[in-house]
């Protein structure tokens, strides 16, 4: 591969820009040597380096993996693409009738399901069997098979499936079927393993004008969406595949040609985040992967993002081109990772070259609203003109236990939410939040920080009284796209 110093110059830059801790690059170019480099810092409260071997989660990149597994599956003869669901997972249901008796796996895959967002519903500490069973209680909120949607919770099912045919954890599927064929020694998709293993790359978001290590953020229960975690090496053996169309560097075929064909090929009109040809957006979804075109040729690619973490991944079939680009920061992060990976195509296929950095940024460094692009203010879309209620402390104590808003709330779909006092206020508890509840003269309680997938939220939540004004439940705005969460009162 030719002289990368002008490219290890440029991402260095970026890096700098965006104030990115921890960054590393693989490449794979047919008939040449993988190309592996590791910049930054992986804990730079510490000043621990970024190496080879360190593991980044690569998030909803997971979601092409998982695709590669049931693409095995298929074949095996163990699945069919086009086979209803309930075939392989008879007690399997949704809350749509007719998506329980026809969704098919290329439904899953290709989020033609009818089902969006519900993103509040984990991370919780479930197996995938569990998760499954509140799905007939998730409202829909498209008819099915009518438009794609993003879907995390429907790729969770895809890999409780696979668990139903093989009789194996999700952990040992993707070992056996991926990690160890493909030498991908370190590579694993759980938040313990990712922790004990000693070399990662610590989360970290810009709060505040401010660079943040986070916590590493447990979501095995959505393992088959998001949860794989990988070093640049192991990165590169799983380009190399794609680039090969499933076959290993030892020879073997794992995903037959025809169906790795089908796998990667476009199944549904899907909008991209990047809203100008210029960009060269993608436009459709395949199955854990988008497809499109980059200068007139074909790339197949699909972008993680989850707490602290971001990737992009890429491969051209007909060019024998593979690239991924792992960081260890948030949000904002398009900018970079297609900065690096559009300029890495036309170094490698010696195109006219295109000042990338400057085509998605200009040369004022971002500020702390620009670091606010995950941050979803719902309640204020609803509200436009909401007033905080402004009452001494006592006084809205007083009115909280009037009507007796503490205690135990459920429902079916998304579990246990309980309302308590402390240091008079009242909080939230649901997950793995426990956040304050501020009231407004709507009669709307708002909440700021709410986590779901990639967002912190600020939504509303409303108590149902009874004549006497007792709280009976409440609605919450988790879900934006459909009604509100109704959970009734246990206590």
């Amino acid at each position: 591969m030719k002289d990368m110093n002008s490219i290890n110059k440029l991402i260095k830059q970026e890096m700098d820009y965006w104030d990115v801790p921890g960054l590393s690059l693989s490449i794979i170019k047919k008939d040449c040597e993988p190309y592996i480099k590791s910049f930054g810092w992986r804990d730079k409260e510490n000043q621990l380096k970024v190496t080879d071997t360190t593991l980044f989660g690569i998030a909803s990149c997971s979601k092409a993996m998982t695709s590669a597994i049931i693409a095995m599956l298929v074949g095996e003869g163990k699945l069919d693409y086009d086979v209803p669901i309930i075939n392989y997972v008879p007690d399997f249901k949704m809350m749509d009738e007719k998506a329980t008796k026809e969704m098919t796996l290329r439904d899953m895959l290709c989020h033609r399901t009818g089902l969006g967002g519900h993103d509040a519903i984990w991370p919780v500490p479930k197996t995938l069997k569990e998760f499954s069973e509140v799905f007939p209680y998730l409202q829909p909120n498209a008819p099915f098979r009518s438009k794609p949607q993003y879907s995390n919770i429907i790729y969770a099912i895809i890999g409780y499936i696979a668990e139903s045919i093989t009789g194996r954890s999700w952990t040992d599927i993707m070992k056996n079927y991926l990690f160890e064929p493909l030498g991908m020694t370190l590579a694993n998709c759980s938040a313990k393993s990712l922790t004990d293993s000693g070399n990662f790359a610590h989360p970290y978001q810009v709060l505040d004008g401010v660079l943040t290590k986070l916590k590493v953020w447990n979501v095995d229960v959505v393992a088959p969406a998001a949860s794989v975690n990988c070093t640049a090496i192991d990165m590169s053996k799983w380009l190399a595949f794609l680039v090969n169309k499933g076959q290993t560097i030892n020879g073997a075929q794992l995903i037959p040609k025809e169906i790795f064909e089908t796998m990667t090929t476009k199944q549904v009109d899907f909008p991209d985040y990047l809203n100008t040809a210029e960009a060269y957006p993608t436009d459709g979804y395949a199955m854990g992967w988008k497809t499109g075109k980059y200068r007139g040729k074909s790339i197949i690619r699909h972008t993680g993002k989850i707490e602290g973490y971001s990737c992009i991944q890429a491969f051209m079939p007909d060019d024998g081109i593979g690239i991924s680009v792992m960081l260890n920061l948030h949000s904002p992060t398009v900018s970079i990772m297609h900065t690096v990976l559009y300029t890495l195509i036309d170094y490698l296929l010696d195109l006219s070259p295109i000042d990338w950095a400057h085509q998605f940024r200009s040369d004022k460094k971002p500020t702390a609203e620009d670091y606010k692009d995950c941050q979803v203010d719902v309640f204020h879309s609803i509200y436009p003109d909401a007033i905080p209620y402004e009452m001494p402390s006592s006084q809205l104590m007083e009115a909280y236990k009037t009507h007796s808003y503490e205690g135990t709330y459920y429902n079916p779909g998304y579990g246990i939410l309980t309302i308590v006092h402390k240091d008079d206020n009242l909080y939230m508890k649901y997950r793995d939040m426990f956040l304050p509840l501020k009231p407004y003269w709507s009669g709307n309680f708002r909440i700021d920080n709410v986590k779901e997938d990639t967002l912190t939220m600020s939504i509303p939540l409303s108590f149902i009284c009874d004549e006497e004004h007792k709280s009976t439940g409440l609605r919450v705005k988790f879900e934006p796209s459909i009604d509100d969460i109704v959970f009734l009162k246990k206590n």
